[in-house]
């Protein structure tokens, strides 16, 4: 009886043809504050419902997988997306990124497709710093996905980015201070031998080759960014690409050579592009999905209120008070307590109805999301 068997075992591994794996795409496109209302993003081409669908079957299109996102204004726009998709396809959206108006977000998240990846876990590094050097900081926190490859369990972790804008001198400070901390991050991952060695890092960096973000991160030889086979732009206002992916050594699954920016060269074209799509253009990669080479790794995993979807959160803590007087009158000196920071500044309003706690501090004003706020207090004399 066992001979019968191992003659069948043998019979069908000759005769049946191994099962072919398909390459993927990972994507990362900045979509110029998706779903913003246009009242406050005068300078921005409002998106219809349509424009929506637009995006989401361009999407499609790119043939990829997986694309992180940046500067996205609130859950639907980009679940309308999604949904434009396809069925399968599923939305992530991180909660940072927002303006003091109370109205505007440049969120970070993205977008996968359910039916080629599983999503094994994300969050957004909330416990990085919002101050390094002396200069604000990661006003985007960075959104983190691990996804396996449902058909040969290859695994991998994302970290997707929207680094400092601008041109002046304290904007490369700061996009540096971000490119330092975010290397010193997956630094201290891969001191762990069990943690999965397959990242990749990716978004708009607001620089280009050449510049600290790129020597930051490829500091120490674990990461290197990937070059334009052909080089092009990818936003349409100059030629200089500025979305980029950097990706470990250890990530072999990854086409070297792959990098694609799907820029529209013609000038009128440009702007019919951006009135539906965005000021950038979609970059992607290629990976061609083998067998896991390292099934008992793991990947770590921050604190639970960082989780995504947020739904997954346990209950938020509520804001607590030490004054009989609440909310306390404008210009009194408040204590701000976030997860990562500690801010005082003459309390200006506690917003019921936006969710914002904005304050005027030594630097400025200041304005946190309301979710975000661990305390408020009036600080003894």
């Amino acid at each position: 009886m066992m001979l019968r068997y191992l003659l069948l075992f043998v019979s069908l591994c000759y005769f049946l043809p191994a099962q072919e794996v398909a390459d993927i795409r990972l994507g990362s496109w900045n979509l110029e504050f998706l779903g913003a209302d246009p009242k406050y993003r005068r300078d921005t081409p409002p998106r219809s419902d349509s424009d929506l669908v637009a995006i989401g079957m361009k999407i499609r299109e790119l043939g990829v997988a997986m694309i992180g996102v940046q500067e996205i204004c609130g859950e639907e726009p980009l679940k309308a997306v999604a949904a434009a998709a396809g069925p399968s396809w599923r939305a992530v959206l991180g909660t940072t990124g927002k303006w003091s108006d109370g109205k505007t977000q440049q969120g970070v998240g993205f977008l996968y497709d359910s039916s080629v990846l599983d999503l094994l876990y994300a969050e957004e590094l909330l416990e990085f710093p919002s101050e390094l050097d002396g200069v604000s900081v990661f006003h985007r926190k960075p959104v983190t996905a691990c996804f396996r490859h449902r058909q040969t369990r290859c695994d991998f972790r994302v970290v997707i980015v929207h680094l400092k804008a601008g041109r002046k001198a304290r904007d490369l400070q700061k996009r540096k201070a971000e490119a330092t901390h975010l290397r010193a991050w997956v630094g201290d991952l891969l001191k762990n031998p069990n943690e999965d060695r397959d990242i990749v890092i990716f978004g708009d960096f607001n620089s280009t080759y050449g510049e600290d973000p790129e020597m930051v991160l490829e500091s120490g030889d674990i990461m290197r960014y990937l070059d334009q086979q052909q080089p092009a732009p990818t936003i349409m206002h100059f030629d200089t690409p500025i979305d980029q992916f950097c990706v470990s050594n250890g990530f072999r699954e990854v086409q070297r050579n792959s990098l694609l920016s799907h820029h529209v060269p013609d000038a009128e074209e440009r702007l019919r592009f951006r009135k539906t799509y965005s000021d950038h253009f979609p970059v992607t990669l290629r990976m061609t999905p083998l067998a896991d080479d390292d099934p008992e790794s793991t990947f770590k995993q921050g604190p639970s209120e960082q989780v995504l979807p947020t739904t997954r959160r346990p209950p938020s803590k509520t804001i607590s008070t030490r004054t009989p007087t609440w909310p306390p009158r404008p210009g009194t000196i408040v204590q701000v307590r976030t997860r990562d920071a500690v801010a005082t500044g003459k309390f200006i309003r506690l917003g019921s109805d936006d969710g914002w706690v904005v304050i005027d501090s030594k630097t400025g004003i200041m304005a946190f999301p309301r979710e975000q706020v661990v305390s408020m207090r009036v600080p003894k004399n």
